[in-house]
């Protein structure tokens, strides 16, 4: 959240409660905008009263509880102008907003089809080993065990 909205609101609590439901279409339960923004539940709970209090958020009976949403489309624009977390269409698609992703390991989605075979594989790795060199590594393993143990039961084996 902008620390200019934080300081607007006085709590960077109550700034990222209200870009969380500005972002979603939906209104949103206080437990789940607490887990959205790795919060104190409680806190969010005792903030989100207040914002209502205010009318700045209004709460609807859904479900089991009470989930909340923006009271004013004002409010909604403020916060998403407000926050850098909301990107347009048009400032994702950029070569800026590219290279951030990719500077930040983010890999491009390969290009693909519906057509068959249309999907470039890459060559399979050459194996390292030679044909049978891990059945021959097997049966000596094998050997070895048999020459160190002596099978007693089921699935019972003594030193020899």
């Amino acid at each position: 959240m902008s620390e200019n909205f934080a300081k607007l609101l006085g709590s960077s609590t109550r700034a990222n409660i209200l870009e969380a439901l500005a972002r979603s279409r939906r209104p949103l339960s206080p437990y789940r905008i607490a887990k959205m923004y790795s919060m104190n539940v409680a806190k969010v709970y005792v903030e989100i009263k207040r914002l209502a209090n205010l009318d700045l958020v209004s709460p609807m009976k859904q479900g089991r509880g009470l989930e909340y949403k923006l009271s004013d489309g004002n409010l909604r624009a403020l916060a998403l102008k407000l926050s850098p977390r909301t990107l347009t269409y048009d400032d994702w698609r950029s070569s800026e907003a590219k290279a951030r992703r990719f500077r930040a390991g983010l890999l491009k989605v390969p290009k693909f089809s519906f057509k068959k075979n249309a999907i470039k594989r890459p060559p399979l790795a050459k194996p390292t080993r030679l044909r049978g060199e891990l059945d021959a590594l097997a049966l000596l393993a094998r050997s070895k065990f048999d020459k160190k143990y002596r099978r007693i039961g089921e699935s019972e084996y003594a030193r020899i």
